[in-house]
């Protein structure tokens, strides 16, 4: 005789979880789908206020030691809390070379951004790491997690949204940025450039180690060592101890707006949702990160950034849409 799927006790052999009463796989999808996207939503959210925030506080202070004392205290945290996490997936063998991989590609993508947002504008420098997220992640994550070729609306949206970057090197080039160009504007913009195509890899990776059975805390643990190495060597250590003493409200800001909360909040976006999904709901922070600019005094607001940032969004909304109907 068949067990009641609706009976409290048991879990299922799919699964591993308790079934719902009157809850279908779809919905499950779904719902899981829908979850996922919020929990990237609010990252972007977090990230784009605490990204001009940081790159007004920036050009007036030493703004690695905020990310140093960050990082830092992120790896110590957590750390602490995976060895105290029973039952979880160890570092193996075959993830270490995994793990020194997301760490290259983390220092880079995060140094990247923050001494990009320190010569150019906040909302262009966003717009460059996402336009080259979707196409990036589109290939890499068949060639690194094997899933086969991308679909075909994958390629044409990944494609505009790159084209629509392009637009946007135009527009800082010509001086038609919300903030004026200057002589190491165009360093900034590699650096965007190299900082998106880093964090496209490094969604992937952790999406890989996700499905390799590593918890959040794991991943968090044994992320940023490259990223505190880095920054050691980039540092001006006589600055540390002044910096703490005279902005540490901002140092503590800045650290859990832009690095520690939106971390907890992207990786369990990445945890229920595809790279590629990720990646497009990351497509809608330019125009979030546009309108936070209002509060900072030295950024003059651009019709041509915001026609660009608009475009992005609009891209990225419409195929969010289409992936939840196939999702369900």
């Amino acid at each position: 005789m068949k067990r009641d799927p609706c009976e409290p006790k048991g879990r299922s052999s799919e699964t591993g979880r308790t079934p719902r009463c009157g809850l279908k796989k779809g919905d499950r999808s779904t719902s899981g789908f829908a979850l996922g996207v919020l929990f990237v939503a609010l990252y972007v959210l977090l990230s784009a206020a605490g990204e001009v925030y940081a790159a007004s506080y920036f050009q007036q202070a030493d703004g690695f030691v905020a990310l140093l004392l960050s990082f830092a205290v992120i790896c110590l945290t957590f750390n602490f809390l995976a060895r105290h996490e029973g039952g979880e997936a160890r570092v193996e063998n075959r993830s270490v070379l995994v793990f020194i991989v997301l760490n290259v590609v983390t220092a880079i993508s995060w140094v990247g951004l923050f001494i990009g947002l320190k010569y150019v504008e906040p909302a262009i420098v966003v717009s460059f790491m996402v336009a080259l997220g979707p196409a990036a992640t589109t290939w890499l994550n068949a060639v690194i997690r094997r899933r086969g070729a991308p679909p075909v609306s994958d390629v044409v949206v990944s494609a505009a949204i790159a084209a629509i970057g392009s637009y946007m090197i135009w527009i800082s080039a010509n001086g038609n940025g919300g903030v004026e160009w200057g002589a190491r504007s165009s360093f900034g913009i590699v650096l965007a450039v190299v900082a998106g195509l880093s964090l496209a890899v490094t969604n992937i990776l952790v999406k890989l180690l996700f499905d390799r059975g590593f918890s959040g805390r794991q991943v968090l643990a044994h992320r940023f060592y490259g990223t505190v190495l880095l920054l050691l060597g980039l540092v001006d250590h006589s600055s540390i101890v002044p910096e703490i003493a005279q902005n540490w409200f901002a140092i503590a800001a800045i650290g859990l707006s832009t690095i520690v909360l939106p971390l907890l909040l992207i990786q369990q976006g990445i945890r229920r949702v595809e790279p590629f999904t990720v990646n497009m709901v990351l497509s809608t922070a330019p125009i979030i990160t546009f309108l936070f600019q209002y509060f900072d005094a030295r950024i003059v607001p651009s019709s041509h950034t915001f026609v660009g940032n608009v475009l992005i969004t609009a891209i990225a909304v419409t195929n969010i849409y289409l992936q939840y109907r196939r999702s369900a």
